[in-house]
């Protein structure tokens, strides 16, 4: 993980925190280069995004681009995340925080490339998969930012800062369906595998 600059760092918040819907908040990159709605022949990914982490005040975000940029994908990222700088979670049960997301984008093929998380940028290479369909909805999973060293642990990893997806399809879909223009995802989960390090699931 690369440490961001605490100024840097403010000024994404202040963004992004004016964006955000229920603690979730979404870039589609610059000038909006992956955005396509549904009505325009695009695709939509949806989940949960939240974390497991104290405190308040900072971000999380998970970070993918279009699979033809690949080495390039850095300078041409989007990203979904959640935000304690909102406090209308979708889930607060005094551990996780977490929040409903939607984007809808171009159909075509991308990779989660990395993620920032406690004011720092992953740093090796990574790319999971997943595919955006025209007129559908692709449910990712639940992503939770952890650190803890005893739930990864127990979940067969050594890195305590890490990204759980989960399955939890339908705890999640009330709330994915109260975004605007949802339509009912279908349950295609990451496979954490192709995210390591910064990823993993756990055994059921």
């Amino acid at each position: 993980m690369q440490p961001k600059s605490t100024a840097v760092f403010l000024l994404l918040a202040l963004a992004q925190s004016g964006g955000a819907d229920a603690g979730s908040f979404d870039d589609y990159g610059g000038f909006s280069k992956y955005r396509q709605s549904l009505a325009d022949g695009g695709g939509c990914i949806s989940g949960m995004v939240g974390t497991t982490l104290p405190g308040k005040n900072f971000n999380v975000t998970v970070n993918f681009a279009g699979h033809q940029y690949s080495e390039k994908a850095q300078f041409n990222k989007a990203y979904f995340g959640f935000s304690t700088l909102d406090k209308k979670h979708d889930i607060d049960d005094g551990r996780l925080r977490a929040s409903a997301f939607m984007m809808c984008l171009e159909p075509g093929d991308y990779d989660i490339i990395g993620i920032e998380m406690r004011r720092m940028d992953s740093t090796q290479h990574i790319r999971m998969p997943f595919k955006v369909e025209a007129g559908t909805n692709r449910y990712l999973g639940s992503l939770i930012f952890h650190s803890d060293p005893i739930r990864t642990a127990s979940c067969g990893r050594i890195n305590p800062d890490a990204v759980e997806i989960q399955d939890n399809y339908a705890r999640d879909l009330p709330f994915i369906m109260k975004r605007k223009g949802a339509i009912t995802p279908e349950s295609r989960i990451l496979d954490a595998k192709q995210g390591t390090p910064y990823f993993f699931s756990c055994p059921e």
